[in-house]
């Protein structure tokens, strides 16, 4: 199958589908004299044009649109999205190969219900990039861990779902409108809470059995701290840009159960 090398491809074909949802781009009600009081401190200013405020209604869209195999478009986002992270090429729709990078069983399809459509595309916008490609690669790395190894696919979708909680409830508008730019803020915040969980379990040898109380401090920090959160993961990025010793290239990257995997099918053969 075709890899896709340019997001914007993949981005007009998903903002031109025909998404039947309906969304509501306010933040929670407020009643009483609070959502009175709340209303005067509101800046008009603070609305988005009518472009962005159309293009975040997609991305929210987008998480209610399931993973279709009849898409062409989706299968081809989710085989680029593997090669990227294992160098393998052209996986079978169904199978135990999805487990490699972390989803929970041979139908990926099926991980995608909470986020929808929009839990892939994320992932996908990071490994695009030349730029964050090999942060991705750390990532994975990290993810099988003897000690502290997790299966990197569902922690991306739970980074995904904190990030739509940000974006449903307007706190990523003020960046949307200075940068004049839905998936791109919202790919920054995805990189931020993805960067500040890799750090912490990487430093603080955390485990699955952390899972909650490290996502929760992600929630914490994408509503109260991004700014500094995007600022540390650019941080990073350039100093992994001038390193002599740049992050390892994820096609080098080998899993014991991808040779035991060809061991087996060379077997059967």
């Amino acid at each position: 199958m075709t890899h896709i090398t340019n997001l914007d491809t993949v981005w007009n074909h998903l903002k031109s589908e025909n998404v039947d949802q309906e969304v509501d781009l306010q933040p929670p009600e407020k009643y009483g004299w609070l959502s009175v009081f709340c209303n005067l401190l509101q800046p008009k200013s603070n609305l988005l044009p009518k472009e962005l405020s159309d293009e975040k209604s997609v991305l929210i869209k987008l998480s209610k649109c399931p993973f279709n195999h009849e898409d062409l478009i989706h299968m081809q986002m989710i085989s680029t999205l593997f090669n990227k992270l294992t160098g393998l090429n052209s996986p079978a729709a169904i199978g135990s190969h999805w487990e490699i990078v972390g989803f929970q069983g041979v139908d990926p399809a099926t991980d995608f219900r909470g986020v929808g459509i929009l839990g892939l595309l994320q992932p996908l916008a990071v490994c695009l990039s030349v730029e964050t490609l090999p942060f991705m690669s750390n990532v994975v790395s990290l993810s099988h861990s003897p000690s502290q190894g997790f299966p990197f696919m569902v922690l991306s979708l739970n980074v995904s779902n904190i990030v739509l909680k940000a974006l449903r409830d307007g706190v990523l508008d003020r960046m949307i409108k200075d940068k004049e730019a839905v998936l791109g803020v919202t790919t920054k915040c995805y990189t931020a809470i993805l960067f500040f969980i890799y750090d912490n379990w990487k430093k603080e040898k955390l485990t699955l059995s952390d899972c909650g109380a490290v996502f929760k401090r992600a929630e914490t920090i994408c509503k109260k701290d991004l700014s500094r959160h995007i600022s540390n993961f650019d941080k990073y990025i350039k100093e992994l840009t001038v390193n002599e010793t740049p992050a390892v290239q994820l096609e080098q990257v080998q899993f014991d159960f991808i040779k035991d995997m060809s061991n087996s099918a060379a077997m059967t053969t």
